[in-house]
């Protein structure tokens, strides 16, 4: 995808503010390899600074004394405790993105004196799990001896389960832990509270992930600052009273870790627990193995399947409690819904032979668009002799915004499917029918072009895929199918899902949490093409990027729901373009903009045509128009 710029008054007009907050959307700061040592190092009573918090795109500033806990600054800010007394039943994530390890959660007691000023944390919410608030430090003496390290969420060699709360360890890679110098590892961990006790009973250690060393639990954590590690267990042996380790003079009182965090603590496999949850499924077991009549239509038993069967069933309850957790199902008729409406769904994926059949009919109304016999991105024929792309795709070829380029062959090339096909060219006229590439007041983004073929007779008998629309809502969620030339190539397509509009930072997240090591080149293209998301936008994941502009989007109907337009890129390993999440506009407001300028310039035969499709009621007028002003985005051409 190649960015397209406007160079017009707004532009000029818009601030370094502006510019970062919608950086916000999706990158995060810039990483710095390790925390400021001569910020970690000063006396934190008595100063002051800001911090911004994020939650839900949106960014605000909170002012806090160094002294104070994370919590009790973003306590002083009015929208923050609005936004937690919404989410007063769950439990609160904050996540930085500076330090060692960008996006770590941090607790709600962390020092504000180990937040970098202007630092962005991330707010979001999960479903509480009893997590307790332990007792917090004071920091307002001895602020310089802390130190800060990163602990994975999930356990390395033989632990199946780390974090109390399963949603944190799906949240999040990474926990941040505080602690004085002179703590010993142990106590640091039980008052972070965020682990289970089951880690306290066995002998575990801390690995280093890059020195790829052991680190006792009973050493102090002077050691440990700015280091990552993972949790593994050298022995399944409980330790001895004299390292069951008591809690440092802060007198937190912690449980015994109980006998399921145990079991689902170690790999049964390498070293078995002798535990009550194991001894039922001995039993279950040795019950399974009785001799068993069936009748002839009965479910045949898997020969030597009896023992993972019971283990299966002993994890049932467990991996129920998962599902509703992170779907947030409340009973069971919730739960079988679920299952049929996404895990069945999501089989599917344009599988069905019908299906297949009728995109590929479609398929025959897109083509490739070509400037000078050059690919520049993809249409599809709209109805008559009208080619819907997008507005970028024709841009660099315009003389006006009614008028291509006098010097320049503009050409549709229908059944570009291999690379010796017979590739049906038909001119463009010069005259636009409609041009549009604008954002209105309800922050809708349009970018579209309806360019009108010289000749019909080589595609005569296509199908109008205007006849594939109905005016609506369009989706927030199910399958979807691309059809265009990605990478200026041959005729493909895409099948995939919708993200839906709720979900939408969280597919962000999960690309750049894997991709962290080009978050600072995201944050600078972000900054550069000012990314923002619009209202009328659908987003999802796709593989097409260079030549796809222009390509129709069909939902799990094949019903036709928008033009793939672009996506939040950036330069990946070796250069190669890679996308944060992609979208499309969707046609509602395409249409009626189209309408509107028919009208306008007395295409009675497009106006007509479009009526049956119109949204009346928010057809866009001619001062409405001249009302519109430019924005710049990141596209695919």
């Amino acid at each position: 995808m190649q960015p397209e710029r406007n160079t017009g008054g707004r532009r000029a007009s818009q601030t370094a503010d502006n510019a970062q907050e919608r950086t916000n959307r999706f990158c995060k700061e810039e990483v710095e390899e390790g925390q400021s040592k001569s910020h970690l190092q000063q006396s934190a009573g008595g100063q002051s600074h800001t911090f911004n918090f994020r939650y839900k795109f949106k960014t605000h500033t909170v002012a806090c004394d160094t002294s104070m806990t994370v919590l009790d600054a973003l306590n002083t800010n009015k929208i923050f405790r609005k936004i937690k007394k919404d989410n007063k039943e769950k439990e609160i994530v904050i996540q930085r993105f500076k330090g060692a390890v960008p996006r770590a959660a941090i607790k709600t007691d962390f020092p504000c004196c180990l937040i970098e000023r202007h630092e962005l944390l991330e707010i979001s919410f999960i479903k509480n799990h009893g997590n307790v608030a332990t007792k917090r430090l004071s920091f307002s003496k001895e602020s310089k001896s802390l130190v800060i390290f990163y602990i994975k969420t999930k356990g390395g060699k033989k632990i199946t389960r780390l974090m109390k709360n399963d949603a944190l360890k799906r949240k999040v890679e990474d926990v941040c832990v505080y602690a004085f110098k002179d703590d010993k590892l142990n106590a640091a961990l039980r008052r972070d509270g965020r682990f289970i006790n089951a880690i306290f009973k066995k002998q575990c250690v801390l690995y280093n992930l890059e020195s790829e060393t052991n680190y006792e639990m009973s050493k102090t954590v002077e050691h440990l600052d700015g280091k990552r590690f993972e949790i593994i267990v050298i022995s399944d042996n409980n330790q001895p009273d004299s390292q069951d380790f008591a809690l440092s003079d802060d007198g937190t009182e912690m449980n015994e870790a109980s006998a399921a965090d145990l079991k689902e603590n170690v790999d049964h496999n390498e070293h078995p627990i002798n535990t009550e949850q194991e001894e039922t499924q001995k039993r279950s077991t040795m019950k399974s193995t009785k001799p068993q009549i069936h009748k002839t239509d009965s479910p045949k038993i898997i020969p030597h399947s009896e023992e993972i069967l019971a283990i299966l069933r002993a994890q049932f309850k467990d991996l129920m409690e998962t599902l509703k957790q992170r779907e947030n199902l409340k009973n069971k008729t919730e739960i079988q819904k679920f299952f049929r409406a996404e895990y069945d769904k999501s089989v599917q994926s344009f599988s069905e032979v019908y299906k297949i059949k009728q995109l590929m009919r479609l398929s025959d109304s897109v083509c490739q668009i070509r400037v000078e016999g050059s690919a520049r991105g993809t249409g599809f024929l709209l109805f008559g002799r009208f080619v819907l792309t997008n507005a970028h795709v024709v841009k660099e070829v315009l003389e006006s915004p009614d008028k291509l380029s006098s010097t320049k062959k503009l050409e549709a090339a229908f059944d570009f499917e291999r690379l010796d096909s017979k590739v049906k060219l038909v001119p463009v006229k010069k005259q636009l029918a409609a041009y549009c590439y604008i954002t209105d007041d309800n922050k809708c983004h349009l970018d579209f072009a309806l360019l009108e073929l010289e000749a019909v007779d080589e595609i005569t008998g296509r199908p109008e895929l205007l006849r594939c629309y109905s005016p609506g809502p369009p989706p927030n969620r199910g399958e979807m199918c691309i059809v265009g030339h990605p990478d200026c190539g041959i005729k493909k397509t895409d099948p995939c899902f919708i993200i839906e509009t709720e979900n939408l930072q969280e597919s962000a997240d999960k690309h750049i949490s894997e991709n962290v090591n080009f978050l600072p080149v995201m944050t600078q293209k972000s900054i550069e093409d000012k990314w923002d998301v619009y209202g009328n936008q659908i987003n999802y994941n796709s593989c097409f990027f260079h030549g796809s502009s222009g390509s129709p989007i069909f939902d799990e109907h094949c019903c036709l729901i928008g033009v793939h337009t672009g996506g939040y890129v950036y330069p990946g390993e070796k250069g190669r373009t890679r996308s944060i999440v992609e979208y499309t506009y969707s046609m509602q407001p395409i249409i009626d903009m189209i309408r509107g300028q028919a009208k306008i310039k007395g295409l009675e035969e497009v106006v007509k045509t479009l009526e049956a499709y119109s949204n009346k009621s928010n057809e866009p007028g001619p001062a409405e128009q001249e009302n519109q002003s430019d924005c710049e985005m990141e596209v695919s051409d």
